[in-house]
């Protein structure tokens, strides 16, 4: 055989391989296992990870999942997406050995482990002392670290010879009198120090307390964060972006993102209907017997019909057999009319503590019935407990306020408590009261925002989405990403999607005192888009915001800041379902800087981070509808109605401006795009959103574009718009006072201004 059939053979051979390898591509793995102490914790939920890691861990595009490391330990070849795992104050157990055997499975696998703590200490009697020591410094060499087996309790005599800015002091200072610790150092060639100490000068007492390894890290307990629960203070030592970054390899993952859509930020916004009835004190209104759910409406979404709304009542505030009048119900009627608002539901008892009717039982509730609400008795006002159920001297209630901070376990009781009338009962009664093109599409948790699994997937079987809980702030009051949530959390197999911000009950001490504090969420808004972008815009608040001008005016100031930020407007449920995208997503490496993005339902973003000088390579790709630098991230739009989108990147060397393409493509946009067809000489694409359709798009070339737009059940427009050598066409569509949908094509030919 010739050289030439001889290469030809090898270029066949790796050409079917590398098909093959592409038609069996593994999804590249997103999922942390993350181990909890189940002693000590009682539900992941509460746990350090879920608190304050899985948020960084929601950004960098990875996915948490929770175990009790009491219980037997999953094989690591059954968890074929796991990425690594992540064991934080964990390992404090009597016997680590079953542990460390996992461990070395996983590490052997060529999965990443990360530890923070270490396995505490134990009485050195009995001949099972030296196996477990053994045992342990062969887990630690196997990390990376060598164990000096030494605990240094008192550490006046230890000072910080060696840190670095990039991966500690993120939030606070290390500094003042250190956490005892335990003595271990990084293997030379097997990893980096990000923190050094050292005993009285010694360089033989060295210390690595923050180590990035070639497997993983580690992290000494205490020197992760910093936590003062007399002052409610807690803040990062650790930089924990980068740190999970690093020891946990991300820079191969497109990272799933749920804060911006078609290059903008994201805005939402939903109110529960708490305080539907209560008399508004606002002048002229006050004294007239006039809702707060009116002045909310007239005030607020009326005002802001470019902001679109989730209105969610309580079931138990409208029906007039429970704490309902014809007001409040006709009131309901008007607000649900409103072409931006959403339908949701807010349960119909209003439940406080959700755990208290996890296994539901009358009897249990007996003792409470004396201290709640009567139903309507035709006067209207007031029926809602407002500040989390107090209308009784604490004897009357034993010790429940002090373990719950509530005073009755739901804020109606007119009948027994059944989760089949809490949930599909309260939205067929709100179903009946909406316009014929309405249904109730979201179900907003309430009290403290703890569903059970069986809530949850009540609301799932009704195909409903779900949001509340998570509480974030990232303000002068709590000045750290620790009080950022993540996406949500799994609970029972179920999924709860948080709320990306919290609401103005948290501001206002349970509506007790500054009822103005609302405004404050500006604060979080704009800490939570820069330096990076870690949430969207979500405006959360309840009915009795319209109850008082400052209330009142600072929904409004929140809102004014929203419309001067370059956001796009979505309904909640369109939120949720982004998030609930997130979770899906499923990513393949086709080729080097080529991935196959999969399963992403509603989500439509992918971040590449460090990507100042890279571009969407449109020739390679597919189901991509445009891209946009920010923050040196690349955020990369996709077209849902592509299934499966392929987004290959390129080089790109000037980093001021989106880069020339030969293909016509979105660099941002205030209303959703799809459906993008591009010819030789025209694109067209559907749009859809609320308020003026702002939009650029990077064009192959300067010129004159002609704009034909056809809107829903209408008559075609016609534009035609001048493209300078920027080569930017920028237009807005006009509102049409309803999300309809609208078709655009652009034609374009090279033609001189």
């Amino acid at each position: 055989m010739n050289r030439r059939g001889l290469l030809f053979r090898w270029i066949l051979f790796f050409g079917l391989a590398a098909q093959a390898s592409l038609c069996c591509a593994e999804p590249l793995p997103r999922t942390v296992l993350a181990l909890y102490d189940g002693k000590s914790v009682a539900e992941p939920g509460l746990s350090v990870v879920h608190r304050l890691a899985e948020m960084p861990l929601n950004h960098l595009g990875l996915v948490v999942r929770y175990h009790d490391i009491n219980e037997p330990l999953p094989p690591p070849q059954s968890m074929p997406d796991l990425r690594g795992v992540l064991v934080w104050d964990a390992l404090n157990m009597e016997d680590p050995l079953p542990f460390i055997r996992w461990a070395g499975e996983v590490l052997d696998a060529g999965k990443r482990l990360i530890v923070v703590g270490g396995f505490g200490e134990q009485d050195p009697a009995g001949a099972s002392y030296s196996r477990r020591e053994e045992a342990i410094r062969h887990f630690w060499e196997k990390l990376g670290l060598r164990g000096a087996d030494e605990w240094v309790p008192f550490t006046y005599r230890s000072k910080v010879v060696f840190r670095d800015p990039r991966l500690v002091d993120f939030e606070r200072e290390i500094d003042g009198v250190l956490p005892a610790y335990e003595r271990l150092t990084v293997m030379e060639g097997e990893g980096y120090s990000c923190l050094k100490i050292r005993q009285g000068g010694d360089p033989a007492t060295d210390a690595d307390l923050v180590v990035i390894t070639r497997k993983g890290g580690w992290v000494a307990s205490g020197y992760a964060y910093f936590d003062n629960e007399a002052t409610d203070t807690l803040q990062w030592y650790l930089n924990p972006f980068e740190f999970f970054r690093r020891t946990l390899a991300t820079d191969d993952l497109p990272k799933p993102d749920t804060t911006t859509l078609a290059g903008r930020r994201i805005f939402f916004s939903h109110i529960d209907g708490d305080g539907w009835n209560n008399f508004t004190e606002i002048y002229p209104y006050r004294n007239k017997g006039v809702l707060s759910a009116e002045i909310v409406k007239r005030e607020i979404i009326e005002a802001y019909p470019d902001l679109p709304v989730t209105v969610a009542p309580i079931a138990g505030d409208l029906d007039p057999a429970w704490h309902g009048s014809p007001k409040s119900l006709q009131v309901a009627r008007e607000i649900f009319s409103l072409p931006q608002v959403e339908a949701g539901s807010h349960t119909y008892s209003h439940p406080y503590d959700w755990r208290f009717f996890a296994n539901a039982d009358p009897d249990k509730e007996r003792p409470f019935l004396k201290l709640y609400a009567k139903p309507w008795d035709g006067s209207g006002g007031r029926s809602m407990f407002v500040k989390t159920g107090i209308t009784a001297e604490k004897d009357d209630y034993n010790d429940y306020y002090d373990k719950t901070g509530y005073v009755t376990p739901r804020a109606y009781a007119v009948r027994p408590f059944s989760l089949e009338l809490e949930i599909e009962g309260a939205v067929d009664f709100i179903n009946a009261l909406l316009p014929p093109e309405k249904r109730v599409v979201v179900y907003q948790w309430s009290g403290d925002t703890n569903p059970f699994p069986a809530a949850i997937e009540a609301t799932r079987k009704l195909g409903l989405y779900n949001i509340n809980g998570g509480d974030t702030r990232l303000d002068r009051k709590y000045p750290s990403y620790a009080w950022v949530s993540p996406l949500g959390r799994w609970v029972g197999g179920q999924l709860q999607i948080y709320a990306s911000n919290s609401n103005e009950n948290i501001y206002t001490d349970q509506w007790s005192e500054q009822f103005f504090g609302y405004r404050h969420l500006i604060r979080t808004l704009k800490n939570t888009e820069t330096p990076i972008r870690i949430k969207p815009i979500g405006v959360y608040y309840h009915m009795y915001s319209g109850e008082k001008l400052a209330s009142l005016n600072a929904v409004r100031a929140n809102l004014d800041y929203a419309r001067s930020q370059p956001i796009i407007p979505l309904a909640t449920s369109h939120y949720a379902a982004i998030a609930e995208g997130f979770f899906s997503t499923r990513i393949e490496k086709e080729a080097e800087r080529k991935w196959r993005i999969e399963n992403r339902g509603a989500l439509q973003t992918v971040r590449f981070d460090r990507s100042v000088y890279s571009a969407v390579d449109f020739a390679n790709s597919q189901g991509v509808v445009g891209q946009y630098h920010y923050q040196g991230s690349l955020y990369v739009t996709l077209d849902k109605s592509v299934p499966t989108a392929i987004v290959a990147l390129r080089e790109y060397a000037d980093s001021t401006s989106e880069p020339s393409s030969a293909i016509p493509y979105l660099v941002t946009s205030s209303w959703q795009i799809w459906g993008v067809k591009r010819g030789t000489d025209s694109f067209s694409f559907n749009t859809q959103g609320f308020g003026e359709g702002r939009m650029v798009w990077k064009v192959p070339h300067a010129g004159r574009y002609r704009l034909r737009i056809s809107h829903e059940g209408g008559e075609a427009e016609y534009r035609v718009v001048d493209v300078d050598n920027k080569k930017e066409l920028r237009f807005v569509l006009p509102v049409e006072g309803h999300p309809r949908m609208v078709q655009v094509r652009i034609d374009y030919r090279q033609e001189t201004v």
